[in-house]
């Protein structure tokens, strides 16, 4: 499931033109960090979906990354 996520947000960093770097420097992310994201070897936090939602100005939801389910007790 999260090569999917990858080619998401790589489609949307390319539609707005913008670096990795760049895009990982405007949501406070260092670029090793974005970059593991992005090729889908881990998960953004909740923060950083929010981040990446409004630098890419899309809904948290068109990133495509699947909200963890809270663990049942």
């Amino acid at each position: 499931m999260l090569r999917k996520n990858r080619n998401r947000l790589k489609v949307l960093r390319a539609e707005h033109a913008i670096t990795q770097m760049d895009l990982a420097l405007e949501v406070g992310l260092s670029r090793d960090r974005y970059w593991r994201i992005e090729n889908g070897y881990e998960q953004p936090t909740p923060t950083e979906r929010i981040k990446l939602a409004r630098a890419l100005r899309v809904d948290v939801d068109a990133l495509g990354f699947q909200i963890p389910e809270a663990k049942a007790s």
